[in-house]
């Protein structure tokens, strides 16, 4: 009997209808979002890192957090402040729950909501890696809801009509640019 003759078992059938299942999810997703599930790189995280102070006072929020890398390492470097990952997409929410219940960080949580649904007063920063329409819904929010003096950080798309203080362009990050502001800066 050639490969090609041999029938798929049970177990087999199982595993790919699992995957096709968890494929259309996310593809469905991307969709509604707008967003592709990506992850951030680590050379990326390194550099979205270092355009944070030392010192951040409140909630640090990583909006869009995917499967779990940016938030994780936001909390690593923040141990003293809450550090929330905002994720629609159950199958990356589920998979950075699961990371967090591997590696625990007790500042972390992960919540599984619409970011442009979630209140954002609190922030003492946010970091983001969306793609332009999503960036573009969510300027109005963060102009109406972030404090002076809260620094955002975003990944590859700017945030309209603000002008950032910094654009780190590396090649530890590849070939897109990270932006930092901070409000209230009158540069912005």
């Amino acid at each position: 009997m050639s490969g090609a003759d041999e029938a798929i078992t049970g177990a087999e059938a199982i595993v790919l209808v699992a995957l096709l299942v968890l494929g259309i999810t996310i593809l469905a997703y991307t969709i509604r979002t707008g967003v592709p599930p990506m992850p951030t790189s680590p050379g990326t995280r390194a550099v979205m890192l270092r355009l944070l102070p030392p010192q951040i006072d409140g909630v640090i929020y990583d909006l869009g957090s995917g499967w779990g890398g940016l938030s994780l390492a936001i909390a690593k470097r923040y141990p003293r402040n809450p550090v929330v990952g905002i994720e629609l997409s159950p199958i990356p929410w589920l998979f950075a729950r699961a990371r967090l219940a591997i590696w625990r960080q007790p500042n972390l949580t992960y919540r599984r909501a619409d970011l442009l649904n979630e209140r954002l007063y609190d922030a003492g920063a946010i970091l983001c890696y969306l793609m332009p329409r999503v960036m573009q819904k969510l300027a109005p929010k963060l102009d109406d809801e972030l404090r002076p003096g809260t620094v955002v950080v975003a990944y590859s798309f700017a945030v309209n009509h603000w002008r950032p203080d910094t654009v780190a362009v590396e090649a530890e990050s590849g070939p897109a640019p990270v932006y930092r502001y901070i409000v209230g800066d009158p540069g912005r």
